[in-house]
């Protein structure tokens, strides 16, 4: 079924930017793997973001006890990491970065027209391949969740790279998201894509578009429009084909389920943007020019993946198994709601909950998977 012309007529981008992102490797690697819309974020203003409560203080609140380990402090004021020496970031190496596991951080960044940041990110997944065993895992980070962000206290862990962006951290809000990350998960981040609206669109109708099997029909009746207005949505179950406007849509509405099934969607669509590219067997044809293309989406698209490196990830995606990827969301299970004094909603992470599915993708070795013929 191709229901795609139902819902085109966007003119530019929504005011409500939602970001569709690209996921793993850029460009084509990008597009091998890539793609993950995003949901609507309410944004709120820098005064309400820097006033939140302390992580003890919700903690207290919602009644728990094991969360991620809150910061202290270190001499000059800068929070200190809660993981272990060296785990927080990669160490200098002059070995070949592909010889062992790499983890790239994802990046959907809520830039709107004629915007130029600093941006919250909307979206956040962490890539782990091992160029070893050709095996991929992918976990979604909720945008409320809340945690120490190194230098700056406790906040939502998608106001990290607005931080980053705002105080002019050496590199910028993506470097500052990565050690984000790293420091309340323990597992070191090398790379990050960061994609926005644009480049979502623009790579998946460069494929042709993909096809997505929606397990349940979706209706969005406000569905929001590039005007503060509505643009109803309504996709049917089935296998629907999708372009990029419509795969947008599909990973940015809110009301079919949950943020965490939203989750669950971009990771679906990421697959479908690797599944369509092999079996158009694009790579071929597409790994020589994927110089020419990080050009032509510089604007859309920025990542700090070596070139060569690059293209490597962009073979080595041949070889990699759909049917073994671990995927995982930082879900319901492993987190607590939580409404702060000004109202503002947020999600406490669980320890105890969140150690076991982040050991079992970053800290253990993935299975093997045979190379495809």
């Amino acid at each position: 079924m191709r229901i795609e012309e139902s819902y085109q007529g966007t003119h530019g981008r929504p005011l409500w930017l939602v970001l569709g992102s690209i996921a793993a490797l850029l460009a084509v690697a990008l597009v091998i793997y890539t793609t993950y819309g995003v949901y609507t974020i309410v944004r709120t203003t820098v005064a309400e973001m820097t006033n939140l409560p302390s992580i003890e203080i919700l903690k207290e609140q919602a009644g728990l006890s094991s969360f991620l380990p809150a910061p202290t402090q270190a001499a000059g004021g800068e929070i200190a990491p809660t993981v272990q020496a060296g785990e927080g970031t990669p160490p200098p190496t002059t070995e070949p970065l592909l010889q062992k596991r790499i983890n790239i951080l994802l990046l959907g960044i809520d830039q709107r027209p004629g915007e130029t940041g600093p941006f919250r990110t909307d979206s956040m997944i962490v890539v782990t391949i091992d160029p070893e065993s050709g095996a991929l895992g992918m976990l979604s980070i909720p945008r409320d969740l809340w945690v120490p962000i190194p230098g700056y206290g406790e906040n939502r862990i998608n106001t990290a790279h607005f931080l980053g962006d705002l105080h002019k951290y050496p590199g910028g809000g993506p470097a500052l998201a990565k050690k984000t990350v790293s420091y309340n998960f323990g597992f070191p981040v090398h790379y990050y894509v960061r994609v926005n609206f644009e480049g979502f669109r623009r790579l998946i109708d460069m494929i042709g578009g993909i096809d997505i099997d929606v397990p349940h029909e979706i209706r969005d009746d406000q569905y929001p429009d590039e005007n503060y207005g509505y643009d109803p949505l309504y996709i049917p179950a089935g296998r629907i084909h999708m372009d990029g406007d419509l795969a947008l849509k599909y990973a940015r509405t809110r009301k079919a389920d949950n943020d965490f099934e939203r989750a669950r969607r971009q990771q679906q669509i990421i697959l479908a943007v690797r599944d369509k590219v092999l079996s158009l067997n694009l790579l071929p044809s597409l790994i020589p020019k994927i110089p020419e293309l990080l050009r032509t989406l510089s604007d859309s698209i920025q990542t700090d993946i070596p070139m060569d490196e690059l293209i490597m990830l962009a073979r080595l995606a041949r070889d990699l198994n759909t049917e073994n990827i671990k995927t995982a969301v930082i879900d319901e299970t492993m987190t607590v709601p939580q409404t702060t004094p000004t109202g503002a909603y947020v999600l406490l992470p669980i320890r105890e909950k969140i150690r076991p599915v982040v050991e079992d993708l970053f800290l253990s070795p993935l299975p093997t998977v045979a190379p495809k013929r």
